[in-house]
């Protein structure tokens, strides 16, 4: 069995700033063709924390998303996700209070998000890059708000996105052939996501328009390593 693993970090590079670190992250191929997403992403004020570990089978449907958050020195709770044949399950733990219980309907097309930045490129899994044409992404949140601050049940957000085509793309990590998206958000944004490889992996992403306008982030650096594992 063979299994590979990515690991690296995202850098932010805000209007006018310099660039900083913003996620940290370990992704790693699995042997039956899963792929298993860990990260630590820290905002750029450093108030916040979030670390997060989904798992999507071969075919991107996600399987398993577990997320915590640290808010100001402060646990804000963990949410645990679990998709079973059409039906998202989901599991909030807020501190002192027993856990929170819901169920939700989960379409072919859905993705499941936790705010992370790489996992971003993951919201296009379902695209058909045959076409250039506007399609519905569908990401089931973890919060009701776009900055992530918050810890619930969260809802479908439904928005939409395109195929752009190809493009090469020089980063600090070195030189990665991209496939390009056009997403226009349910918050009034829009952004530019390269993502490559077999894995999806985000390769940069650019506000073109909306709040932070112009802010970038982009792989900073990124490893990958082949194991054979023979137990």
């Amino acid at each position: 069995m063979s299994f590979t693993v990515h690991e690296g970090h995202i850098l932010i590079t805000e209007p006018g700033g310099s660039s900083q670190m913003y996620e940290r992250f370990l992704l790693t191929g699995n042997p039956d063709g899963s792929r298993t997403l860990r990260t630590v992403t820290q905002s750029p004020k450093g108030d916040l924390l979030r670390d997060v570990n989904q798992i999507v089978a071969a075919d991107w449907r996600p399987i398993e998303c577990l997320g915590r958050l640290f808010y100001k020195g402060e646990s804000h709770g963990s949410v645990l996700r679990r998709l079973t044949g059409d039906r998202l399950y989901s599991y909030v733990f807020n501190p002192g209070v027993d856990v929170d219980t819901a169920e939700f309907d989960a379409p072919s097309h859905m993705t499941v998000g936790f705010h992370n930045i790489i996992h971003d490129s993951w919201k296009m899994c379902f695209m058909d890059t045959s076409t250039k044409e506007m399609q519905e992404i569908l990401p089931h949140s973890v919060s009701n708000t776009w900055n992530g601050r918050t810890l619930g049940h969260g809802e479908k957000i439904p928005s939409e996105a395109r195929y752009d085509g190809t493009e090469t793309l020089d980063l600090p990590a070195g030189q990665f052939e991209c496939e390009r998206f056009v997403w226009a958000t349910s918050f009034g944004k829009e952004l530019h996501v390269w993502r490559t490889g077999p894995h999806h992996m985000l390769a940069r992403m650019l506000v073109a328009s909306g709040d932070k306008e112009g802010t970038i982030y982009e792989l900073g650096a990124m490893t990958e390593t082949a194991t054979n594992w023979n137990p």
